[in-house]
């Protein structure tokens, strides 16, 4: 890895918000820092690992947001490791998980770990959406929905949390990433919980999946967009009883969301919020 990273730091109106997070939700998975409001404006940071990754990221920006002022810079690489030690606390979810880093993984917790070692892929516990996918299984499997020994596609896997945490509840599955970047970093993680035998981790899409093959839980915390082209093919793998959890839908695109599933033949989900972000979940 370069010893530099690009630092993009974002200035905008706050009015700006939503269209600049889902920006930024489809280009810089792995998160960015929320620096407030300062002289009327929004300010946010994001690092990048490649050069390339932040000329794309600029590009996206001032086509979604014309008026936007972005600003690089380099770092030294190390800076980014050390922030996340500085700004990575344990976070608890419901009463079953408590996603910690990696560093403080033989520290005693009230709830069972999941170990994530943070780099440059979605999936940390502490975007809203990862906390609802996750407290979405933690609730499911309190129901009985979910059970030990069924089977799980975690589609835009990330950092691999979410496969992780089906793992540990005694599912078996499938975490696919189109980025070849986040299936390393999951297979990391997966090693790190003692879960590489239940979690099989590939690069791909949905079309990476054999049509015949059914998943009694799939996951796919991506973006609203990609969920609905994705509808028919998602549907098309989800066996029957089973569940389908979604989120990375913010909260003014969960009905078109949720259209793009029904017409496929599934049942109107539940769907909860946690600020501008969706959750649905299907059971058929």
């Amino acid at each position: 890895m370069e010893n530099k990273l690009t630092r993009l730091d974002i200035s905008f109106d706050p009015e700006l918000d939503d269209t600049v997070t889902a920006t930024l939700y489809l280009h810089t998975p792995w998160g960015w820092q929320d620096n407030g409001l300062r002289d009327g404006l929004r300010r946010l940071t994001v690092h990048f690992g490649r050069p390339e990754q932040s000329a794309e990221t600029e590009a996206a920006l001032l086509d979604a947001c014309p008026a936007i002022v972005l600003q690089t810079s380099s770092e030294d690489n190390a800076d980014w490791g050390s922030a996340w030690k500085k700004y990575f606390t344990p976070i608890p979810i419901g009463s079953r998980f408590v996603v910690v880093p990696s560093w403080l993984r033989d520290e005693p917790q009230g709830a069972q770990p999941i170990v994530i070692e943070p780099k440059m892929a979605f999936g940390t516990g502490h975007h809203q959406t990862t906390a609802l996918c996750l407290g979405a299984l933690d609730r499911l499997s309190s129901e009985g929905v979910i059970l030990p020994g069924q089977s799980f596609l975690d589609l835009g896997t990330g950092s691999g949390i979410l496969g992780i945490a089906a793992a540990k509840l005694g599912l078996s599955g499938l975490g696919l990433d189109i980025d070849p970047v986040a299936v390393d970093n999951a297979r990391e993680n997966a090693a790190l919980n003692s879960v590489e035998d239940r979690l099989e981790l590939d690069a791909g899409s949905i079309d990476a999946v054999a049509p015949g093959r059914r998943f009694d839980c799939i996951l796919a915390n991506i973006l609203a967009n990609p969920l609905i082209d994705l509808a028919e093919d998602i549907a098309a793998r989800l066996a029957s009883p089973g569940v389908l959890v979604l989120s990375g839908i913010l909260r003014e695109q969960a009905d078109r969301v949720a259209s793009a599933y029904t017409v496929q033949g599934l049942s109107a989900p539940d769907i909860s919020f946690s600020g501008e972000w969706a959750l649905l979940v299907f059971r058929t």
